[in-house]
């Protein structure tokens, strides 16, 4: 490993920490963040704070964040670091009564912690009517209720890309593939003409953003619903190509043996320069694309996904809401400081993690601004980028109350059924099997 990578290896990971991981000293470090600061805090602070529940995504930005509210507003706040699979942890608080103000939500979790009485909807609030109204129409259908209210304000919104390495296409004389088969022939001959030992690149763990994630984009890629309007299992033949063409991959290593435990999201795998092929979080080729961390800066080039529709993925994480806020104008500051426009007027989150770590957000006056298209467009072609916007489906099977748990099940089996320990027709049983059984126990 030369002297070079070993530093963009360490700028990486520092990277990765701070998004994703615990902060040193786990549980220790959420405590501590969960104590009300001193700093910023007006001495016309109301007494009982706001509590605020955050997962592990930058926390010491969030934290910042929190205190300039709290000086804009003249606020008490407290803010809790939750470490772990944040979904699973926050149900366990809530399940057990922990008062909680404002909280991060997946697009998953909306309508599960909606009718668990947990959250409630942003409806009626002052000023939502104008803040719906600057949001893109494909967010506002992510965010919203079955009942057409909104469930949450806008964290970020981001979709699944597919990114190349040009400098192995340049090797081998290749465009990026229009389909999944053109794809696995690329991926063969780059193996046999050892451009790449391992061409393709993925995130298949067992985990919340990961294999779930790339599986949808590609399943919808390729023209798979997955589930019908009635939220129905519709396991077609688009849906098992996908099956198969990950199933492919694996036996015939055109990916590396030990991919399902790669840590990071598999991102700094790609950023090696080892592979030619990945479907990543979009805002990751920022990561590729910045010298202080990647092998292939300036060389990663983000294309249309392979597949009959060209389609992906399209996500909107959100704030929601606690059903029985402290004080219900106040949580409503602290959620549009968040998840919007300030009382000064400024988008001081959205264009903070925009410019910063390439987030997107559903806030067209942030995300059409002239600072945030100069920034993106220095780390990926923005004209491919919106025809792959513009083309992404809405995973609406997520707004039921059971998906979460099916989620977490096809994770697994899918996982036995790449390694060949059953056939496609067994794990598309299986999978139809355990979808009719927890659709059958929660109420339409």
């Amino acid at each position: 490993m030369s002297n070079e990578w070993s530093r963009q290896r360490r700028n990486l990971e520092q990277y990765l920490v701070n998004r994703r991981s615990v902060l040193k000293g786990g549980l220790a470090a959420g405590a501590a963040l969960a104590v009300p600061g001193v700093a910023g805090k007006a001495l016309a602070a109301p007494e009982d704070p706001l509590h605020f529940v955050g997962w592990q995504y930058n926390p010491q930005i969030v934290a910042e964040n929190v205190e300039t509210f709290k000086t804009l507003n003249d606020e008490n706040v407290n803010y809790e670091l939750v470490p772990g699979e944040y979904h699973a942890v926050v149900e366990t608080k809530l399940i057990a009564g922990q008062h909680i103000d404002m909280m991060y939500s997946e697009e998953d979790r909306i309508v599960r912690w909606n009718r668990a009485g947990w959250t409630r909807s942003l409806d009626g609030l002052p000023g939502l009517d104008e803040i719906k109204a600057n949001m893109y129409d494909v967010n506002v259908h992510n965010m919203s209720l079955p009942d057409g209210s909104l469930g949450g304000l806008p964290y970020y919104t981001g979709f699944n890309s597919f990114v190349c390495n040009q400098k192995h296409l340049d090797a081998a004389g290749m465009e990026p593939p229009a389909t999944w088969d053109e794809l696995l022939d690329q991926c063969r001959k780059l193996k046999a003409d050892g451009i790449s030992d391992y061409p393709y690149i993925s995130a298949w763990t067992r985990q919340w953003p990961t294999l779930s994630w790339s599986l949808f984009a590609a399943w919808y890629s390729e023209g798979a619903k997955v589930f019908d309007e009635n939220f129905d299992p519709a396991f077609d033949e688009n849906f098992r190509k996908i099956c198969e063409v990950h199933r492919t991959l694996y036996e015939e290593e055109l990916v590396v043996p030990d991919i399902m435990t790669l840590q990071g999201e598999a991102v700094p795998n790609f950023a090696t320069g080892q592979h030619t092929y990945m479907i990543v979080h979009e805002y990751d080729q920022k990561v590729f694309n910045t010298p202080e961390m990647s092998q292939i800066a300036g060389a990663c080039r983000n294309a249309i996904m392979p597949g009959k529709t060209r389609s992906t993925f399209i996500w909107t994480a959100v704030y929601q809401m606690g059903a029985d806020p402290v004080d219900e104008l106040r949580a409503w500051d602290l959620m549009q400081f968040f998840g919007g426009k300030a009382k000064d007027g400024k988008y001081h989150v959205a264009t903070r993690w925009a410019l910063d770590f390439g987030l997107g957000t559903p806030h067209k006056e942030v995300i059409e601004s002239a600072d945030v298209q100069a920034a993106f467009s220095q780390w990926k072609d923005m004209e491919v980028a919106t025809q792959q916007l513009e083309t992404a489906t809405t995973r609406d099977v997520a707004k039921t109350m059971w998906f979460p748990e099916w989620d977490w099940y096809m994770m697994g089996e899918m996982q036995d059924y790449i390694r060949g320990e059953r056939s496609t027709d067994e794990v598309i049983d299986k999978l139809h099997a355990k979808a009719v059984e927890l659709k059958g126990l929660y109420p339409a």
